[in-house]
C-alpha cells in the first residue's frame, strides 16, 4: 500500500471515530465558491468556508503563543486524531478545519520554530509520495496560525493551485527533474529574499511544492506583509482575510458571508498588492 492509499485508509477509519472530522468535511461539500476573472488565464476562486474562523484570526504575537497551548504537540492534540509517521519525524494528520479535499496537516515531531529553510527537501521528498496532492508552507508571519511548531500542510490537488506568476501577485518557480537541484536553486531563492528582508529570521514567504510531469515543481510567493490594512477595519469596510499559500495560488478564503459577498475583483488586486512582494 502506497502513502496515499495509507491516508485514504486514515480518513475513513477517522471519519468513523472522529465526529468532528466527519461533521467538517460534509461541510467542506457545501462550501460556496464563485469565481472573480480578469480574463482566462487570470482568476480567482473564492470560497466561504467559515470553519477556517479560528486560523483566520489567530492571534500570532509572542505574547498570545506563549499563554496557549500548541495545539500541534502531541499532548494537546485530541485524543481521537491519529496519524500516520513521515521520514521518522513527521506525522501525518487529517486537519479537522479543512479547505481542500483531503487535507492534512504535518506537523515536525518536536515542537521547533516554523522555518522552511532546511526543510525544503522534506516538502519535496513529501510531494513526491503524494503525486495527487499540492504540498503548502505557510512562513511564520505569512498565514502560519502555529508559527512556534513547524508544520506542513497538503490536499488534493485543484487547477487553481497550480497557478503561477500573473499580474495580480508575485510567483517564482522552480522546476527540476532533480530533487538536488531543486534545493539548489529554492536555496539561491533563500539567500536573495533573505537579502531583501534582512532583519527577519526567515524571509516572508509561502511555497506549494508538487510533481508534475516527473518534474519537481515550487510556487515561491515572496511576502511583504502579514495581513492587509482591511482586515483591521471596523464595520462595512473590514474584510477578515488573511493570506496564505493557497490564498496567495488564487483561493481565496473568506470565514464570512458577507465578506465572501462583497469582495470584488478591485479588493482582491489591494490586497495582493499590499502582502505580495514585488521581485526584480
Amino acid at each position: 500500500m502506497n502513502l496515499q492509499q495509507t491516508i485514504d485508509e486514515l480518513f475513513l477509519s477517522q471519519r468513523k471515530e472522529w465526529q468532528l472530522l466527519d461533521e467538517a468535511i460534509k461541510q467542506l461539500d457545501n462550501v460556496k465558491v464563485r469565481d472573480l476573472v480578469w480574463s482566462r488565464d487570470i482568476f480567482v476562486e473564492v470560497q466561504f468556508n467559515p470553519a477556517r474562523m479560528v486560523s483566520t484570526s489567530a492571534k500570532i504575537d509572542k505574547e498570545a503563543i506563549e499563554k496557549r497551548p500548541c495545539f500541534l504537540c502531541p499532548k494537546n492534540r485530541p485524543k481521537e486524531q491519529k496519524g500516520i509517521p513521515f521520514l521518522d519525524k513527521y506525522l501525518i494528520l487529517a486537519n479537522p478545519y479543512p479547505i481542500l479535499h483531503n487535507h492534512l496537516t504535518i506537523p515536525f515531531h518536536s515542537h521547533v520554530a516554523q522555518r522552511i529553510h532546511k526543510k525544503i527537501g522534506d516538502m519535496l521528498i513529501l510531494a513526491e509520495s503524494l503525486p495527487d496532492y499540492v504540498v503548502f508552507y505557510n512562513g511564520p508571519k505569512c498565514g502560519a496560525s502555529a508559527p512556534d511548531h513547524f508544520h506542513l500542510q497538503a490536499g488534493l490537488k485543484m487547477p487553481i493551485l497550480q497557478s503561477e506568476d500573473n499580474q495580480l501577485r508575485s510567483c517564482l518557480i522552480i522546476e527540476s527533474k532533480s530533487l538536488n537541484e531543486a534545493e539548489d536553486r529554492f536555496e539561491d531563492v533563500y539567500r536573495y529574499l533573505h537579502h531583501c528582508q534582512p532583519r527577519e529570521d526567515e524571509p516572508m514567504m509561502n511555497v506549494i511544492a508538487y510533481v508534475e510531469d516527473d518534474k519537481y515543481v515550487l510556487h515561491v510567493f515572496p511576502r511583504k506583509a502579514h495581513r492587509p490594512r482591511q482586515y483591521y477595519l471596523e464595520g462595512k469596510e473590514q474584510l477578515l482575510i488573511s493570506p496564505g499559500a493557497l490564498d496567495m495560488a488564487g483561493l481565496i478564503i473568506t470565514v464570512r458571508e458577507e465578506d465572501f459577498e462583497k469582495i470584488t475583483k478591485e479588493d482582491v488586486e489591494d490586497i495582493y498588492a499590499q502582502v505580495s512582494m514585488p521581485v526584480i
